[in-house]
């Protein structure tokens, strides 16, 4: 397939021109990544919305990619396939435009030599973050709370122009630890982090899904407003060395003490893992192209 049409497809279908996410991203990229992308990057990208392909590195395509974060090892993986294969042009669909370490320094860009790389083997690049968070029909969301099995969801969360997250009900009410053991089934972890597990004491019955990193104290208390007894994100207490994680820290602090409400974080990576892996290579797979969901190694990196 021509590399233009599928884009084009893309756009139209997630509504790309709607979400303009230029002024978030632009405060979390340092200078020099800043004009890292600008030279790899699609001209106008790191000065537009931020969502839409971001490196145009083929014409025509037979693979397509499917990642959440584009981390050093997810990337390689990629990589080495397309040079097996002798490198005939391929997209990597991404959630996010930048990696994300989830202890360490939050979000970071693309290393120099990896965007070399990408461009030498002919493998383009295309990110979807809110639209694919909002959308009516493919999103993050909803993608986990079908796994998780809500009923009657509902959308709330404004979120660049759309709404990005979901409450509903898990039917019969359940325990919370095996509400718990669902979660991490549904999402690939073998572990929860003791630090990221919050049990209130609450039986578990209308919950709220924010994917990603989640930790927005004021969007907790707007679930807890709207009933939820249980909050499924991928981080709420932030870890990562960064103004807007030490505001949250803070914030959050004031906030626990009359917060009743359970918390699981399953990671940033996880909790964006169902759409990518269930509900994309589907959407791909009906315009003839070969789709595969590449995992990432340790959800909690």
């Amino acid at each position: 397939m021509q590399q233009a049409e599928l884009v084009n497809r893309l756009d139209t279908f997630f509504s790309i021109e709607a979400f303009n996410e230029a002024s978030f991203w632009r405060l979390l990229l340092n200078d020099s990544g800043f004009r890292m992308l600008q030279e790899f990057g699609v001209p106008g990208f790191a000065e537009g919305p931020w969502n839409g392909l971001m490196l145009d590195n083929t014409r025509k395509l037979e693979n397509v990619y499917l990642v959440v974060y584009p981390g050093r090892d997810v990337l390689d993986t990629i990589i080495a396939r397309e040079v097996a294969c002798g490198a005939p042009g391929a997209l990597i669909f991404a959630h996010y435009p930048l990696d994300f370490e989830v202890n360490g320094r939050g979000y970071v860009p693309i290393p120099a030599e990896q965007l070399e790389e990408l461009k030498e083997h002919s493998i383009s690049y295309y990110v979807c973050h809110a639209p694919l968070d909002c959308h009516p029909e493919i999103s993050s969301p909803t993608a986990l709370a079908n796994q998780l099995g809500l009923r009657e969801q509902v959308r709330f969360s404004p979120h660049f122009g759309g709404l990005g997250a979901v409450h509903g009900l898990v039917g019969k009410e359940i325990g919370f630890q095996a509400f718990a053991a669902r979660l991490a089934k549904v999402t690939d972890v073998s572990y929860l982090r003791y630090d990221q597990v919050r049990h209130d004491g609450l039986p578990v019955h209308r919950v709220a899904v924010v994917p990603g990193p989640g930790g927005d104290p004021g969007l907790i208390e707007e679930a807890a407003g709207l009933g939820c007894d249980t909050y499924v994100t991928g981080v709420w207490w932030h870890y990562t060395d960064s103004d807007i994680s030490r505001e949250r820290r803070t914030a959050f602090l004031r906030l626990v003490g009359k917060l009743r409400m359970n918390l699981i974080g399953v990671s940033p990576y996880a909790s964006e893992v169902a759409v990518l892996r269930d509900q994309m290579p589907g959407w791909f797979h009906d315009l003839g192209l070969d789709a595969e969901f590449v995992p990432q190694g340790d959800p909690w990196r």
